[in-house]
């Protein structure tokens, strides 16, 4: 119903797919999206309103199966949009849980006198991962590898081939720059095929998810079916070693899945030592890069340039239709 709905809705093509199969972008055939998008209640013409909403094309793939896909289409895409009244208060959605996807990384174990050894002899190297998080509610953290995901009543679910490839849950009190690290979960990358390292879009299955859920125990009213998934991948160097690599970060509030997205220019305002540089195009500073002095605070979408102030943004608004950092 929910797939016939946001079709209806959006006046697209209507396509013959499997229930349970992946959701694809871009389709084989038709689309699943109308030719425009609203904001600040005006309409916008474009061939790719799915840019607007998620970055990258490419990044829906990673949104979720089918028929969750099709749900949240109708909801991003209700027609006749009804204006919202001029004093109607903004809903912002509340991030609970938030792993720090740059702190994440692979701490390699050797020489240990309980490790294995492979065929030859040699001790085999293995590998846990580690990575920072910050919680305003207590989490439940589990690492799986090699998962399927599905979504059961708005929750993403993941389920691994071997229950070796999946960990023990962790419990975590709230608390900010708390640091994640669980010896006793070990990737042995020699049972590893090298396709298995990469996400692989056809059947579905990523190397390393990384799921914090707000731990039921903590629970109110508020913060049900709250959670943060982090999907990685893993690189094979030339020297044998492995490194990991984060893809895409999911945010789940109130059992709606959301992709998150970088701000370009966001992390300068936190830094007053950032110089500006001389490049007139330079997104390397905290200022407006229009005016030259009142902070940047305004957003600039699908490219994501935290880049003017507001007076700055009203007035360009409506003298030019193109980003000031990468003229897109």
């Amino acid at each position: 119903m929910g797939s016939l709905l946001s079709r209806r809705i959006a006046g697209v093509e209507d396509i013959d797919i499997q229930a349970n199969s992946a959701y694809r972008y871009p389709p084989k055939s038709g689309n699943y999206f109308a030719s425009h998008f609203f904001m600040g209640g005006e309409k916008f013409d474009t061939p790719h309103p799915e840019g607007y909403l998620f970055g990258e094309n490419m990044d829906l793939n990673f949104l979720g199966n089918r028929p969750v896909q099709a749900k949240l289409l109708a909801f991003l895409f209700q027609f006749p949009y009804v204006t919202p009244a001029p004093h109607e208060p903004v809903k912002t959605l509340r991030s609970l849980v938030n792993i720090r996807k740059d702190s994440l990384r692979l701490v390699r174990y050797k020489d240990d006198v309980d490790s294995p050894t492979e065929e030859n002899g040699k001790q085999k190297v293995l590998y846990s991962l580690e990575f920072t998080f910050d919680a305003d509610a207590r989490v439940a953290i589990t690492i799986y590898c090699q998962a399927t995901e599905e979504f059961v009543g708005g929750m993403a679910v993941y389920s691994t081939k071997n229950p070796s490839l999946q960990s023990e849950t962790v419990h975590y009190k709230r608390g900010v720059s708390q640091q994640f690290s669980l010896p006793s979960f070990k990737i042995d990358f020699s049972d590893w095929k090298d396709d298995e390292l990469n996400f692989d879009l056809d059947r579905g299955v990523f190397p390393v998810v990384i799921r914090a859920v707000v731990d039921e125990g903590d629970v109110v009213v508020e913060v049900t079916g709250h959670a943060h998934v982090l999907l990685a991948a893993f690189e094979k160097h030339v020297d044998g070693s492995f490194s990991v690599k984060p893809l895409k970060q999911k945010q789940i509030v109130d059992r709606v899945s959301y992709l998150l997205q970088e701000i370009y220019g966001i992390e300068n305002k936190n830094n007053q030592e950032t110089k500006p540089s001389d490049d007139e195009n330079s997104d390397n500073s905290n200022e407006c890069v229009v005016c030259l002095s009142d902070l940047r605070d305004t957003l600039i979408l699908p490219c994501r340039h935290l880049c003017l102030c507001n007076s700055c943004a009203d007035t360009l608004r409506y003298q030019a239709n193109n980003c000031p950092i990468c003229r897109l």
